[in-house]
């Protein structure tokens, strides 16, 4: 069991154990008026299957994630993907917190020259030489093994991201429970209202720290850079 715990590291634990956990319970809370008897009767190993289960639907809520934030998320949150986007003058309130974060965010341009010909890509679009650069800025914090705050700032909004869709399959549940067995049920009510004020916490919390994730691994790349100048 030991060795198993171990092979989990921070985005398992953040971005599908957690939130699989959370999500399954709050399904089970909704069920549980129409499938607690069977559960009763179900032997130890229920807790077994129910923790493969948690790691799998949170999973799948991070895939569901990926999947809708290229469909449509991104477009909603900022007007396009944050890594394509970030250095994009029309975009930069979505990102940065203030012009002077912006400004400084875009004199990366100046020390990837070395690892990119900026004159091959003339022909290619703003938004891919942004992802260009991201990819290299992260590359090179990684690298440099300056990555552990970022990580967490990512893991964080991945984790708060499939909880909004753990929220809204809830929410689903909770209006067929109430169309097909009992539309008089105040407790789904109330529960359907709850995770409806959750799943708003929860994408407000996911765009908050992925903005963070951005802002801290470019200047955490700029800082290098700086001090590497300096000597």
């Amino acid at each position: 069991m030991e060795k198993f715990v171990e092979k989990f590291n921070i985005f398992d634990l953040f971005a599908m154990l957690m939130p699989g956990i959370a999500s399954l319970c709050a399904l089970s809370g909704v069920m549980v008026f129409k499938y607690y008897e069977i559960w009763k009767r179900a032997d130890s190993e229920k807790y077994i299957v129910f923790f493969v289960l948690t790691y799998v639907y949170g999973l799948f809520l991070h895939e569901i994630g990926n999947f809708f934030d290229k469909k449509f998320l991104y477009k909603i949150l900022y007007g396009g993907e944050p890594r394509k986007i970030f250095l994009l003058e029309e975009f930069q309130e979505q990102i940065w917190e203030s012009e002077a974060q912006y400004n400084n965010a875009c004199s990366i341009r100046k020390y990837l020259k070395k690892y990119i010909d900026f004159k091959e890509l003339k022909h290619v679009s703003k938004k891919d030489v942004n992802y260009l650069m991201f990819a290299y800025c992260l590359n090179k914090c990684e690298m440099l093994n300056l990555t552990n705050k970022v990580d967490r700032m990512l893991a964080i909004s991945e984790m708060a991201r499939s909880l909004f869709w753990g929220c809204c399959f809830a929410i689903c549940m909770d209006v067929y429970f109430i169309a097909t067995f009992s539309s008089n049920n105040i407790f789904l009510w109330i529960e359907m209202l709850l995770f409806f004020s959750l799943s708003i916490v929860f994408i407000n919390r996911k765009k908050r720290f992925e903005q963070f994730y951005i802002r801290i691994l470019i200047r955490y790349f700029i800082i290098y850079e700086k001090s590497q100048n300096k000597k």
